[in-house]
């Protein structure tokens, strides 16, 4: 589960008078990719079980953590607590070998549910946007899959009948507009993603065209290689752009993992995109 999505349940048990501990690795050292990014909460149902959300990744350092976490939450308190663990103790999935983690507990209930709702305004102005051309079936798919993966899927098409609330209901916005006068009233940043799955070659030109001209970080577009390649002659042609401008674009957009129901095509692009934004942030997992 992604930190936005844990702060999303976070406010849902809120809302349901739930009292919670929000549990965040403050600091570590050691050879964990986890670090700030990792945050779970604890919290008792109506039975009084314990239940958890989310992992700082799981092994011997979570299981101390919780034990914490569950005696606080019945003191109704906050806590700062270092751990220290041996290379035999840390075992879970992300976890250091050996090192230190020091983690911060926070006592939240309904009546100050505004420090989870800061956090989420917070990691929505961090997070991506990705802006989807196009209101399709694998528009439909992608979005439910990058909404879970913390990406701002921004859905753009000019037919209101498609682009609507309650079809994407989990979208971050949505603009109903024409396709060339929209990049006027969008600000595309060099961190943001553009996906072109527009209903015809046309649109797709009008797109790649204008797309072409931001500072998206990436720029992906669906479509056969005949297609592909059509659009690229025109865009040579009539607008003078050269092969190096053109290469920014990925096409056909997406993984090559023989990909054939929409489902399976909005994995392969939700998949280049986990990847390309792994490489933007410099995760030391990633070999360039």
């Amino acid at each position: 589960m992604t930190l936005k999505n844990t702060l999303n349940e976070a406010i849902k048990l809120l809302e349901l008078n739930k009292e919670i501990i929000l549990i965040n690795i403050i600091k570590s050292s050691g050879s964990s990719p986890r670090t700030s990014d990792a945050m779970m909460i604890a919290y008792f149902d109506e039975n009084n079980n314990k239940k958890t959300l989310s992992t700082i990744g799981g092994g011997i350092l979570e299981f101390k953590v919780l034990n914490d976490a569950f005696t606080l939450l019945e003191k109704k308190s906050n806590d700062k607590k270092n751990y220290s663990l041996t290379n035999e103790e840390s075992g879970g999935v992300g976890m250091l070998c050996g090192g230190n983690v020091e983690i911060d507990f926070k006592y939240i209930n309904k009546n100050n549910k505004e420090i989870i709702e800061k956090l989420i305004e917070e990691e929505n102005k961090k997070n991506s946007n990705v802006y989807i051309f196009g209101a399709g079936h694998v528009s439909l798919d992608l979005v439910d899959i990058l909404n879970k993966l913390s990406f701002n899927c921004i859905v753009i098409d000019d037919r209101e009948e498609f682009a609507n609330k309650e079809r994407f209901y989990n979208a971050y916005k949505i603009i109903v507009d024409d396709y060339e006068n929209v990049f006027n009233k969008i600000n595309i940043t060099k961190k943001d993603y553009i996906i072109i799955v527009t209903r015809g070659h046309s649109y797709d030109y009008i797109v790649e065209k204008n797309a072409l001209k931001t500072n998206a970080y990436y720029i992906g577009m669906i479509g056969s290689s005949k297609k592909i390649a059509t659009l690229h002659n025109r865009l040579k042609e009539e607008e003078k752009y050269t092969d190096e401008m053109i290469k920014k674009v990925h096409a056909p957009i997406g993984m090559q993992i023989g990909a054939e129901s929409t489902e399976e095509i909005a994995v392969s692009i939700a998949a280049e995109l986990i990847l390309k934004r792994a490489i933007f942030e410099n995760r030391r997992k990633i070999k360039k």
